[in-house]
């Protein structure tokens, strides 16, 4: 029988490339898959491409009622993949204070309003469940032009250490993950041209990018029985490049 057979899925932020990459992991290990994200024709896209019929929702992270409506729609969640986010690339000096707040509301707060409302659930049914927080490499090391969107991420890797040691007890897992650098279409312009890709690699000891069919094995497996005692740990995959 596939490993999450009778499973429910919940990705976020499930039209991107990593969320694409979860979905169609997920679906074809036997799990009912739901997708949501803001932008309901990328996620239709994937939708029909990899999980043909799965539910796909819209919905808005940077908004705390959009994210309540998210959660009751979907009632039960066996595992939330945490995922959705979105990207600034700005000097602090630049950056206004509207801006650092629809950052750390999307990528922070919401993230933790929807683990709330799902763990709420997980521990009222008495079902336990595992919830998956998406960090980055850059809550581990300091990038130029980051500063917002790396708080957030270390944000949320403390807020997976903290629920993992509130939670456990009541049967929910929480662990999470922190991408190095990904091909993706949010970090396809950090990329730049050839000499500028040529540089970003050298920085990687696995002398290379990752990719996101990588990155979901990880993560399913973070989500699977296997990794029962994983508790609160947050996962550093990224060639190394912490390390570097």
């Amino acid at each position: 029988m596939p490993e999450f057979q009778g499973k429910r899925v919940l990705v976020t932020g499930a039209a991107g490339g990593l969320g694409r990459a979860f979905v169609e992991v997920f679906a074809a290990a036997g799990a009912t898959v739901i997708l949501a994200d803001i932008e309901a024709e990328g996620m239709a896209r994937v939708a029909s491409e990899v999980a043909p019929g799965a539910a796909c929702i819209t919905y808005d992270q940077g908004d705390l009622a959009s994210i309540g409506m998210l959660a009751e729609t979907v009632g039960q969640v066996d595992v939330l993949l945490n995922n959705a986010a979105i990207l600034l690339v700005k000097p602090v000096l630049d950056t206004t204070p509207e801006e650092m707040a629809r950052i750390l509301q999307v990528n922070l707060l919401g993230p933790m309003a929807l683990a709330r409302a799902v763990a709420t659930g997980m521990i009222a049914r008495g079902t336990g469940g595992v919830i998956l927080n998406m960090s980055s490499q850059l809550a581990f090391c300091g990038a130029e032009g980051r500063a917002v969107y790396a708080v957030a991420k270390a944000g949320l890797t403390q807020f997976t250490q903290t629920t993992a040691v509130e939670w456990a007890p009541q049967g929910v897992r929480v662990v999470g993950i922190a991408p190095g650098r990904i091909n993706t279409s949010m970090t396809t312009f950090l990329r730049g041209d050839a000499a500028q890709q040529a540089a970003g690699i050298a920085r990687v000891p696995a002398g290379r990018y990752g990719t996101p069919a990588e990155i979901a094995r990880i993560v399913q497996f973070l989500c699977s029985p296997a990794a029962d005692y994983v508790v609160g740990h947050t996962l550093l995959a990224d060639g190394g490049y912490v390390l570097g």
